[in-house]
C-alpha cells in the first residue's frame, strides 16, 4: 500500500464528517426529497456519484483499486420504505407491550 502526502482539496475531501454528512443528504433526499428524475436531474444520483467519485480518490491515494458496483439483482431485493414501516410498527407494538407489563 502506497500513501501519498499530498493535501486534498475540500472538493476531493472523503473525511469522516463528510461521509457521515452525505450519508445524512442522501437518506433525507430518499425520505423527504422529489420523486427519482432523469439521471441528469436527480438530487440522489447527484450525491451518490459524487460519493462514489470522492470514494475512488481516496482509494487511489491510499494505493487501493476503485470499488466495483455489483449489478442490481433480478428480483429487486427488499424495500427499504416497507422495511422501515414494518419495523417501526415492531417497535411501537414492543412499546406497547413493555407499558402493559411495567404495570
Amino acid at each position: 500500500m502506497v500513501k501519498t502526502q499530498e493535501t486534498v482539496s475540500t472538493d476531493d475531501d472523503f473525511g469522516l464528517w463528510y461521509r457521515f454528512r452525505s450519508l445524512v443528504v442522501f437518506n433525507l433526499l430518499y425520505v423527504a426529497g422529489p420523486a427519482q428524475l432523469d439521471a441528469h436531474n436527480d438530487p440522489r444520483a447527484a450525491v451518490e456519484q459524487d460519493y462514489e467519485r470522492r470514494r475512488d480518490l481516496h482509494r487511489a491515494r491510499h494505493g487501493k483499486p476503485p470499488v466495483v458496483k455489483k449489478p442490481p439483482s433480478k428480483h429487486g431485493g427488499v424495500d427499504p420504505v416497507l422495511l422501515c414501516a414494518v419495523g417501526g410498527v415492531l417497535a411501537l407494538v414492543a412499546l406497547l407491550v413493555w407499558a402493559i407489563a411495567a404495570r
